[in-house]
């Protein structure tokens, strides 16, 4: 007698249970494969959308001089040194960068970034307007080296400390 079959008396019918149901087929081998290449497409269209932008992440300012016919109403980011001659007018800021001897006279309507002085260089997000960058976001760009500004005050502070600790590092 099999597993799936029960006898109640001699002279009752036979009683069938069904057996574990089956797994319905996620659907037919060609339908799986054009999905999975919709993913992989999907996938590699999203990695190079992203590889494409993280290599262009800036152009110098005679870059982007000497691309503005094609830059022309596209946003980018445009990277330079701010000039002195800042002026405020109104809610923008005025100022120019330059990059190479090429100067590019901008005006920025986003905010001002505490450091922001002339003589820094800075990456700025915008498009150009005629012959002038307009900037909707100021970034500024600092080295990987910090200096500190009172190096003796940092150093005493550190032999303070070890003193404090037996001499021993922290």
């Amino acid at each position: 007698m099999a597993l799936n079959e029960l006898r109640v008396d001699v002279g009752t019918p036979l009683v069938r249970y069904p057996g574990p149901a089956r797994r319905r087929s996620l659907g037919t081998r060609r339908q799986r494969v054009v999905a999975a290449a919709m993913i992989v497409g999907a996938l590699g269209f999203v990695l190079a959308r992203g590889l494409t932008n993280a290599m262009d992440y800036y152009l110098t300012a005679n870059q982007a001089v000497a691309q503005r016919a094609q830059l022309a109403g596209k946003d980018f980011r445009i990277q330079g040194t701010v000039m002195p001659g800042l002026s405020q007018v109104g809610t923008a800021l005025h100022f120019s960068i330059t990059s190479d001897d090429v100067d590019v006279k901008v005006v920025s309507t986003g905010s001002v970034p505490q450091l922001f002085r002339a003589g820094m260089p800075v990456v700025l997000d915008g498009h150009w307007q005629g012959s002038v960058f307009s900037s909707s976001q100021i970034m500024v760009q600092h080295g990987s080296n910090y200096v500190e500004a009172h190096p003796a005050k940092t150093t005493a502070a550190a032999k303070t400390t070890a003193a404090a600790s037996g001499g021993r590092g922290s």
